[in-house]
């Protein structure tokens, strides 16, 4: 076996659609198609089984929709990674396949390199969104979901606790408080520890 392969599965309820996504990636060397899901069960069953390395996932599925897909299939250690390939360009939606775990998004009447593209982005670990699908998503991405721990001081300071309280109740310097928070903020574009809390309450990144 090619260990340097990246694989993928693909999951649409268009057969065509998926003939024609295994074509674009089996036709480059690096990349290798190991499965193939009609709907969101499907799916959660093959990545269980097969764990690709990336996941190309429909929005829009029966059963269970892309997003919930992302969320489940991204749960985990080592997880795999998952390129969100819509034709809808809805913000709320991709917003919310965003924050649950998808770190690829291409739309379907783009050039079939996006899709390469995406794929061999999101297994090097960095995003990739198409510019079709808005600035605002596209910066967001960018800078990426909050860590664990950006989301577990940000959820602390939301309580109404100090730095120093944070800190403690963390098991965590002063100054790694500080670092987190101030990294939450640039990944948020937030003004201050006050406005990112606003935010990721908004978001749903923290409750």
């Amino acid at each position: 076996m090619d260990t340097e392969q990246i694989t993928c599965v693909i999951a649409d309820d268009h057969e065509a659609l998926r003939s024609g996504l295994v074509a674009i990636l089996e036709g480059e060397s690096d990349l290798r198609v190991i499965g193939q899901a009609a709907d969101g069960p499907e799916l959660l069953r093959l990545t269980e089984r097969r764990r690709p390395d990336v996941a190309i996932v429909d929005l829009s599925m029966p059963t269970i929709d892309g997003i919930e897909c992302a969320r489940q299939i991204t749960a985990g250690p080592d997880s795999s990674a998952v390129v969100i390939y819509t034709g809808s360009a809805e913000p709320q939606a991709l917003q919310s396949a965003f924050e649950a775990g998808a770190t690829g998004f291409v739309v379907k009447n783009g050039s079939p390199q996006d899709v390469v593209r995406a794929v061999r982005s999101v297994h090097a670990g960095l995003r990739y969104v198409d510019a079709r699908l808005g600035d605002t998503l596209g910066r967001r991405a960018a800078r990426g979901p909050l860590s664990h721990r950006e989301s577990e001081v940000l959820q602390q300071l939301a309580h109404g606790l100090t730095t120093e309280a944070v800190g403690k109740e963390l098991f965590l310097a002063t100054a790694t408080v500080r670092s987190y928070a101030e990294n939450a903020m640039r990944k948020l574009e937030a003004r201050n520890r006050v406005h990112a809390v606003a935010i990721a309450l908004r978001l749903g990144l923290i409750s």
